[in-house]
């Protein structure tokens, strides 16, 4: 990776679960990214840069000796503010791999779908054994199951 002005290290999660690492680096007009994290099992895995409610591809990760990586370059103007946070997954049934905060709590292992009417429905993953994120909102929620795994659909809007 070039080196730039400043230098970013964040996480990469993956069902709320740290695997590894990326790097930005401003690079000119561009971020340069260096991500390196494990690989959760076989088939083809992305990098998604979750920014706010939203979740954007950042690319498919390729097999490297000690797991999975990914270069590349993102024009800044396409990202004038930086991602929340940085998730390995697959999208499944029109729901992408996301992590952030809704209305002040911290949702680490969720899906999010955006419903194309300002309103999106978020996939939560809870652990049986803890608490369950947004608990004041789950006479809301609905059970559903994606991928083989439970989880709590809740609508909320943007």
């Amino acid at each position: 990776m070039r080196k730039g002005v400043f230098i970013l290290d964040y996480p990469i999660l993956y069902q709320g679960t740290e695997i590894g690492r990326i790097t930005l680096a401003e690079d000119g007009l561009y971020h340069a990214l260096c991500a390196r994290c494990a690989e959760p099992g076989p088939g083809i895995w992305r990098l998604w840069g979750c920014f706010g409610l939203e979740s954007r591809c950042l690319g498919v990760c390729i097999p490297a000796s000690d797991g999975l990586e990914l270069e590349k370059r993102v024009s800044r103007r396409n990202w004038p503010a930086l991602p929340n946070a940085f998730v390995l997954g697959r999208e499944i049934d029109g729901f992408r791999p996301w992590q952030g905060t809704v209305e002040d709590q911290e949702i680490p292992d969720a899906l999010l779908r955006e419903n194309g009417d300002g309103k999106h429905t978020l996939a939560i993953f809870a652990p049986p054994e803890g608490p369950v994120p947004l608990a004041e909102r789950v006479s809301e929620m609905r059970e559903g199951e994606l991928d083989g795994r439970p989880c709590l659909l809740l609508e909320i809007e943007n």
